[in-house]
């Protein structure tokens, strides 16, 4: 019974939509988050996370293909950053080599999901001007095999 409630924890903390990108318009065009994510980088982002996660981070944004800054690439690019990240983060009890708690796993939850919406929805807007080194062929190679749902409430 503790493995299982571990499981759907961790399903909790990072929902599969692999071979999706899936968006909340609204929510993404709400008031605050084009100055909330301009020009967000890695050194930024970071600050935002638990201590557990901070390497993680780094390494997957290393590690997927994305620039390293890109976000809009990261957050599309689920299939090859979510193993990367996961391993890392999850302690070795759940197959990974970190020691993130699940408490840790499931606070980050609402931030990534709230930053991946918002790139997912907007693409490079958050970009413009901004001298980030950018993926976008790499991000449109993998919208292009993915089935997009949007979300207008």
């Amino acid at each position: 019974m503790k493995f299982t409630s571990i499981v759907v924890a961790l399903a909790a903390a990072f929902p599969a939509i692999s071979e999706a990108l899936i968006f909340n318009k609204t929510q993404a065009y709400a008031d605050g988050n084009l100055q909330k994510y301009r020009c967000l980088d890695t050194l930024h982002w970071v600050q935002k996370l638990p201590s557990c996660l901070k390497q993680c981070q780094i390494n997957a944004n290393l590690g997927d293909g994305c620039a390293y800054d890109d976000f809009a690439c990261h957050c599309a690019n689920y299939d090859a950053y979510s193993p990367i990240i996961e391993k890392c983060a999850f302690p070795p009890a759940l197959g990974g080599s970190g020691s993130c708690s699940l408490q840790e796993l499931g606070g980050v939850r609402p931030l990534v999901n709230d930053m991946c919406n918002f790139f997912n929805a907007t693409g490079y807007t958050a970009y413009t001007d901004c001298y980030t080194r950018l993926s976008p062929k790499k991000t449109f190679a993998v919208i292009q095999k993915q089935t997009i749902t949007i979300l207008d409430e």
